[in-house]
């Protein structure tokens, strides 16, 4: 049986029933570890340049936590010193607030234990390193519910998820 459950979480209506889906889990079994996780995609690129003896580099990094942050030289770029813009902070601090308020009553509605994380970068990528680093044994997310052009062009997370996920994939509709 899994012993380690994780659910992607959006807000969106799909990842509400996968939400649902794995509360339900949690109270069928209840020594299950879950983790509800969503991810902040809205990330500024910052450009600086890495230096290795006489040479050096352009860098662009999407996350300022990233390998390359820390051979930027703080003050690259147009943010006075920032390297990232301070109502992009904004918006990113607010976001993470929200979902996790919003994932936390939920969950005290229901009265389930589980751990909220908020994780940085692009969903499709980020959230399958989480679960090969934390060891997760099954995967829930919600269907996208896009139909046939939106998924051609958009793309779907959940399909995504499906094919880069190193364990299980609950997918629910």
């Amino acid at each position: 049986m899994f012993k380690k459950v994780a659910v992607a979480y959006d807000g969106s209506d799909g990842s509400r029933i996968a939400l649902d889906k794995a509360m339900e889990l949690k109270q069928d079994f209840p020594e299950l570890q879950l983790s509800i996780i969503y991810v902040n995609e809205e990330t500024e690129e910052s450009i600086g340049f890495m230096s290795a003896g006489d040479a050096s580099s352009p860098v662009v990094s999407s996350e300022v936590d990233s390998t390359y942050a820390q051979f930027m030289p703080y003050g690259i770029g147009d943010n006075n010193g920032r390297r990232v813009p301070k109502d992009t902070l904004e918006r990113s601090s607010e976001f993470s607030k929200h979902m996790h308020n919003s994932i936390q009553q939920q969950l005290d509605e229901k009265k389930i234990e589980a751990d909220v994380l908020a994780l940085e970068g692009n969903a499709s990528k980020t959230i399958p390193a989480f679960i090969e680093e934390q060891k997760v044994d099954l995967l829930v997310v919600g269907n996208s519910g896009k139909s046939g052009l939106q998924k051609f062009f958009i793309g779907s997370v959940s399909k995504k998820l499906l094919k880069e996920s190193p364990c299980s994939v609950l997918v629910v509709k």
